[in-house]
């Protein structure tokens, strides 16, 4: 309990570490690239304003707005530099109505010859207005003589793009790594209050247990010498009823203490789960055929596991039990195991009530769904301690709806 307790500390830990880096990756990278794009855009425009190239010096440009209102400086440098020309690769084409090219300019760029300008500008006319062609990014503008497409050469963008994710990726896996070190290195620092109020309700309950179990025994014996000196009758049969539901209140509460610390009571040792389920599923023919209800039995023969055999036994019988108690009157019963890497044995029965049922509250320690707790005389553990040995064998075991009027239990080893 306390290894599982553990691990969900430290699983929070990390998911809530995890989700915070994430977040952060995701904005600063998604502004970056947004600074990026703006600072592209930038350029574009201001190219698209004098038609697709930088004015030659004593040509009248483009006006340019004031400086607090320009677009994003191009690449850390403002477009009025005289090394901006020099640092940007760019080409242009201007294309008529029908798509003719009337003029391309690929004076500034090496990488894209005239004819492959063209293709890239009539690719760019059916995608949007701006956006990204391989390495380029580009910009559609009507202006009076046709469509103007102007494109500018991002790859160093992109790569530096590429590599602030990497390091920032990076930077992220480490911090989460450091923090699971960390995490499972003072997680039993913090669970140790939890875990020491454990252990003291472990220790309470197996030595109540055994204070218990000797006036218990001495109640027992004095039943005994009483019938043995008067007619036996209905309230020494009540007492030993009781002392007899006691004992076995007492064995199963100190039963669910050693589960509780990952130990069944026997040892692990590898044997024929398919024989162990149909024995102990079989026993409870005769009680089945007594209730009026059918019991079905179809194990996967040669079904071998290493585990407690006697504890997968209790287990087995639990749920079988638990099916015969209550089923609908009348009802079928059917108890299957399945073979495979993970054996499933799954125990299915009648139940008209089961939408009303809380499934997941079947396996809480004394819960009863009748508030009342009439009946049969159980205590509500059964379910309890089938679901620890469960746990204990690295097992789930849950309740679910199988069907219109049936509730199945299926144990997935």
């Amino acid at each position: 309990m306390i290894r599982r307790l553990r691990r969900k500390f430290v699983l929070l830990c990390m998911g809530v570490v995890f989700a915070v880096m994430l977040a952060v990756v995701v904005l600063v990278n998604g502004l970056f690239f947004a600074r990026a794009d703006a600072s592209l855009d930038g350029m574009l425009a201001f190219l698209a304003d004098n038609g697709g190239d930088f004015p030659v010096e004593g040509e009248e440009t483009a006006p340019r707005p004031p400086r607090d209102l320009r677009p994003p400086d191009w690449s850390g440098m403002d477009i009025d530099s005289p090394e901006a020309p020099f640092i940007t690769r760019h080409f242009s084409v201007l294309l008529d109505e029908d798509g003719t090219a009337l003029e391309v300019n690929t004076e500034s760029i090496a990488a894209v010859s005239g004819e492959e300008a063209v293709l890239y500008a009539k690719r760019a006319l059916d995608r949007a207005d701006s956006g990204y062609l391989d390495v380029y990014r580009y910009r559609v503008t009507e202006t009076e003589n046709g469509t103007l497409v102007v494109f500018l050469d991002a790859s160093t963008q992109l790569i530096t793009a590429r590599q602030f994710l990497a390091i920032s990726s990076s930077v992220a896996l480490g911090v989460c790594l450091a923090v699971f070190l960390l995490a499972l290195l003072f997680s039993g620092h913090a669970v140790r209050p939890i875990a020491q109020s454990v252990e003291k309700q472990r220790q309470f309950i197996t030595d109540a247990g055994h204070e218990l179990k000797t006036p218990l025994t001495i109640i027992s014996a004095n039943c005994e010498v009483l019938e043995m000196e008067m007619e036996k009758n209905e309230w020494l049969a009540d007492i030993e009823k009781q002392v007899a539901r006691l004992r076995r209140l007492v064995n199963d509460l100190v039963a669910l203490s050693r589960l509780d610390e990952g130990r069944p009571t026997g040892e692990d040792a590898r044997f024929s789960l398919s024989d162990a389920v149909c024995d102990t599923a079989m026993a409870f023919s005769a009680a089945a055929e007594r209730a009026g209800k059918r019991l079905r039995v179809d194990v996967e023969p040669d079904v071998f596991f290493s585990g407690d055999e006697a504890a997968l036994r209790q287990l087995t019988a639990i749920l079988v039990d638990n099916a015969v108690k209550y089923a609908d009157a009348g009802g079928d019963i059917a108890v299957c195991l399945r073979g495979g890497w993970h054996p499933a044995l799954t125990v299915e029965n009648d139940c008209q009530n089961v939408d009303e049922l809380p499934l997941q509250r079947l396996f809480d320690r004394f819960y009863r769904f009748d508030p009342a707790r009439t009946g049969d005389g159980s205590h509500g553990l059964g379910l309890a301690i089938a679901r620890s040995i469960a746990e204990a064998h690295r097992a789930t075991l849950r309740t679910e709806k199988a069907g219109e009027g049936r509730i199945r239990m299926r144990a997935r080893l």
